[in-house]
């Protein structure tokens, strides 16, 4: 994490211990860019909503081998 903050902290050549909210951090980013920021959900096709790669699923193992067997 350290080298995140060190990275943003020279790539905007801000202090990131005097921000104090992430609107603070939008605005900064914003400020520097000269872009407002477009956030978007952090999901795609290969993603589930809790940012998953691969999809977890729950199985009721003893009906289906119930199932199975009849």
């Amino acid at each position: 994490m350290v080298r995140k903050t060190v990275y943003f902290e020279e790539k905007y050549g801000v202090n990131i211990a005097r921000l104090r909210s992430i609107e603070e951090v939008d605005a900064c980013v914003e400020e520097k860019t000269g872009v407002k920021l477009n956030v978007v959900a952090a999901s795609s096709s290969i993603t589930d909503r809790d940012g998953n790669v691969l999809n977890v699923k729950s199985y009721d193992i003893d009906g289906l081998v119930e199932t199975a067997l009849r």
